[in-house]
């Protein structure tokens, strides 16, 4: 009964993350990310699929803390040195919002991929056999 309850809880928190991000894409808007590869449309499928990767690792998280299992540090160390190289590849960067633009450097771009680690280890954690 705990394996099923433990399913149905990560399937809400993607769930969650998913209308949550599908929501958040509806209320901003057009959005842009623009570099020196060019500049590229951000609309809500990428914005939506952003929020189910969230709540993957929101759900990554509680069971990494509920179970004390340490390994979920080394998925977050792994997705953040990915972003890390990622950032450094692609060079500078800039997220253009409602009128504005923020550049991007590399630590956002870092923690974005520490939040991908998180989500993978949520994901392995939510399709376990166990």
């Amino acid at each position: 009964m705990t394996n099923f309850k433990d399913k149905a809880e990560g399937t809400a928190l993607v769930a969650g993350g998913t209308a949550a991000g599908a929501g958040l894409s509806a209320t901003i808007g057009g959005m842009g990310l623009v570099g020196g590869f060019g500049g590229v449309a951000i609309g809500a499928a990428p914005v939506t699929a952003a929020g189910a990767v969230v709540g993957a690792a929101a759900y990554g998280a509680k069971k990494a803390i509920d179970n004390q299992d340490l390994s979920a540090l080394g998925a977050v160390a792994a997705g953040a040195v990915t972003g890390a190289g990622v950032s450094t590849i692609v060079g500078g960067m800039g997220l253009a919002v409602a009128g504005t633009a923020v550049g991007v450097g590399m630590a956002p771009v870092a923690a974005v991929g520490a939040v991908v680690g998180l989500a993978g280890y949520g994901l392995k954690k939510l399709f376990d056999k166990k």
